[in-house]
């Protein structure tokens, strides 16, 4: 019996390895997770001839097809987590009590992401001239942060994930913008969210619920002084209808739907165009009140759409990293806001906004500098101008301008992230400046 034992568990073990391939005789493939077709690799054709790397394509397909390919996923996300409280997949946090979190948090949360002086000076600069842009053209503009969800509720996440010391990305940024006139809120201040018996993240979901996006909404519309109806003290069902991202990420065999709150009064508006959902890239919409209003959100502000939307005449929604002058000439906002994620704080200091350099003049502090990489590129009715800073040549809180001619520019300052260098973007009108000459300058 005991020699049997080896034979009987390779028997098992064997059948493990069989059934995803087995099974796709049987069921056919799985569904793919991320909602489109995958296409089977050629091995030969009359263009390219033989393909090299077949098998290897082949199995990436195997990858992610194979039979029963949820269930194994789930099965193995269970035991990793259940027997040793850890992940099964690198992009979610497995905490206790069932909650999850997203792994592109945890540099905020253990202060591993921490960006430079002259890092967080770009970041501030950034909101800085749009606000500038705003305000040329009768524009009222709002900046916004929706917190982490282990910002707010930490007590959940595993031990093994020590939260780190000193200010956060989102505390520096806070503590810089107070200095300066560019308005803002920062939901991770916790006087918003600020009910101790409440919470208003989803578990098994990386986002706020209906009620924290009601509550944020309410105080964006109130900020900017729009009339709007209050929902956070309307009645409300809680149903259970929403189905957590990150839980779909770790058991996609098993998901169950979390409870979100549906008010009984939900918003009145409607979308100009049909929407597969409020993740959509771009959505316009109309709704009961007055103004216009142009949003560049991120995931947080696919829930802020639906009460975002009512008190405005017309409203724009996009997921743009950055502000783009084409979405200003179409819809001609009254309002600006732009939200960003805690995790996504850094893109304000790498992805510039694309709006028309303001005209400067300059002065005695300017110093010229040789920009070995200085390009030029048309687009439309623009020219787009952008290089890299020499090492040493400014410091955390130098601005960066471009002489044209007889005429000078702002231009937004751009961190590399990856590589620590620093540059420049600007967008300047074609049919406003001359290119025979242009010369970069350090304030």
């Amino acid at each position: 019996m005991r020699k049997a034992a080896p034979t009987v568990y390779f028997i098992i073990f064997l059948l493990f390895l069989i059934i995803p391939s087995a099974g796709l005789l049987v069921t056919g493939p799985s569904e793919p997770e991320n909602g489109e077709e995958t296409v089977l690799p050629s091995f030969y054709t009359k263009e390219e001839g033989f393909t090299p790397d077949y098998l290897s394509q082949l199995g990436r397909v195997f990858e992610e097809r194979f039979a029963f390919r949820r269930e194994f996923v789930t099965l193995y996300s269970n035991i990793t987590g259940k027997l040793f409280g850890t992940s099964s997949q690198s992009g979610v946090v497995t905490g206790t009590d069932g909650w999850l979190y997203f792994s592109d948090t945890l540099g905020d949360y253990q202060r591993t992401n921490i960006l430079n002086g002259r890092q967080l000076h770009n970041a501030v600069r950034h909101l800085e001239l749009i606000d500038e842009y705003c305000n040329d053209n009768g524009i009222r503009f709002l900046f916004v942060i929706a917190p982490n969800k282990n910002t707010l509720y930490p007590g959940n996440m595993p031990y093994y994930c020590v939260p780190g010391r000193g200010e956060s990305n989102r505390e520096l940024l806070d503590m810089y913008l107070s200095e300066t006139d560019v308005g803002f809120i920062d939901f991770g201040r916790y006087d918003t969210f600020n009910d101790p018996d409440a919470v208003y993240y989803f578990e098994r979901d990386s986002h706020w619920n209906n009620m924290g996006a009601a509550i944020a909404s309410n105080a964006v519309l109130s900020y900017l002084g729009i009339g709007h109806h209050d929902y956070v003290y309307d009645p409300f069902t809680a149903v259970a209808n929403h189905t957590g991202d990150l839980e779909q990420m770790i058991y996609p065999g098993s998901v169950k739907p979390e409870t979100d709150i549906i008010f009984e009064r939900m918003p009145q508006f409607s979308y100009d165009a049909p929407v597969e959902s409020n993740f959509d890239f771009r959505i316009s919409t109309t709704g009961t009140g007055e103004g216009t209003l142009l949003m560049y959100r991120d995931s947080f502000g696919s829930a802020l759409l639906l009460f975002m939307a009512e008190p405005f005449s017309d409203a724009l929604f996009t997921r743009s990293n950055a502000c783009q002058v084409n979405d200003f000439m179409s819809l001609s906002p009254d309002f600006l806001v732009i939200e960003k994620a805690e995790r996504f704080i850094s893109q304000l200091s790498t992805a510039p906004s694309r709006l028309p350099a303001p005209e400067r003049s300059l002065s005695e502090e300017s110093v010229q500098i040789a920009v070995s990489d200085l390009n030029i590129a048309e687009a439309g009715a623009y020219l787009t101008v952008t290089g890299t800073l020499p090492g040493g040549s400014y410091d955390d809180d130098s601005l960066i301008l471009i002489a044209c001619g007889d005429r000078c520019f702002e231009a937004y300052p751009v961190s590399n992230l990856q590589t620590g260098a620093e540059g420049f973007q600007a967008i300047l009108e074609k049919n406003d400046i001359s290119t025979d000459n242009i010369k970069v300058f350090i304030v």
